[in-house]
């Protein structure tokens, strides 16, 4: 019961934080979504901060899972669309950590770091994929250019729940509006792909 309780407030909470942001959302507003007491919250997470921490714990799940994503020139296509349907995935459900970090400020040095190191990270394997894309024919476009491609792509990936919130006041994701970052991360390179990668891509690189 009591696993279920700690459950239903972090979910209302990763809700609360993503649709208003973190400095608008009260432990008593947590408290009364789920159904609880504000001093039974306070038993499973002493303070708003330490639900943040337990949003970056979850969030770094996350990325391990998707950075475990291995590909080869024969098999990049498939990887980088596994990939980036994750990562798109992953960025909107945790949007708040992304978007909030000046409101609520340094967690642990520990988490701290990981959390910054994900942005390095995710554009290394972004780079990755597009050498081996380069490397099997994929794709036509210098090797010096695919570092400025790699830092464009994660742009998109990363601001795209803020794009919508901000010119298009969505602030639920749904199946079109994930697809429709998915299409428009694809803008920036489609027309270097070879007929073959595009066509795979339109089949399977939506949800």
């Amino acid at each position: 019961m009591a696993t279920d309780t700690k459950d239903r407030i972090l979910g209302t909470s990763l809700r609360l934080f993503n649709e208003n942001g973190y400095d608008t959302v009260t432990t008593a507003r947590i408290a009364a979504e789920v159904g609880i007491s504000e001093g039974n919250l306070w038993y499973h997470f002493r303070a708003k901060k330490d639900l943040v921490r337990a949003h970056q714990d979850n969030l770094i799940g996350r990325v391990d899972q998707r950075l475990a994503i291995t590909s080869t020139p024969e098999t990049v296509l498939d990887a980088y669309a596994s990939f980036n349907r994750m990562v798109f995935q992953e960025v909107w459900d945790y949007q708040f950590l992304y978007r909030d970090q000046a409101e609520f400020g340094r967690t642990t040095p520990t988490r701290d770091t990981r959390v910054h190191r994900i942005y390095d990270m995710t554009r290394d394997i972004i780079l990755g994929f597009f050498q081996h894309m380069a490397e099997a024919g994929h794709i036509s476009l210098p090797q010096e250019e695919l570092p400025y491609l790699a830092d464009n792509i994660w742009m998109v990936i990363r601001y795209w729940p803020s794009f919508l919130r901000e010119t298009r006041h969505v602030v639920h994701l749904d199946k079109d509006m994930l697809n429709l970052g998915i299409r428009h991360h694809f803008a920036l390179f489609e027309t270097h792909l070879m007929p073959a990668a595009r066509a795979y891509f339109d089949t399977h690189a939506y949800s």
